[in-house]
């Protein structure tokens, strides 16, 4: 019987946890950048969304953003 880290350690990788790890990112840059003050957090709500938004096009086209440009 596999253990818990084996299971997370194949669940990982999968479409299901990038999209979970896509929505996590959107969720802290927009919070970042509507309910915290300062500008620490508008930077990392700038970082955060922006990472956030190319997980969310890796997942539906299938590719990196870098790698649609170069080819």
């Amino acid at each position: 019987m596999p253990s818990v880290v084996d299971k997370l350690n194949d669940f990982r990788g999968t479409r299901p946890a990038q999209a979970i790890s896509a929505a996590m990112l959107l969720i802290l840059g927009l919070y970042n950048l509507f309910y915290k003050p300062g500008v620490l957090a508008l930077i990392f709500g700038i970082l955060f969304s922006v990472a956030g938004v190319l997980a969310v096009y890796k997942l539906i086209v299938g590719e990196s953003i870098v790698q649609s440009i170069s080819s």
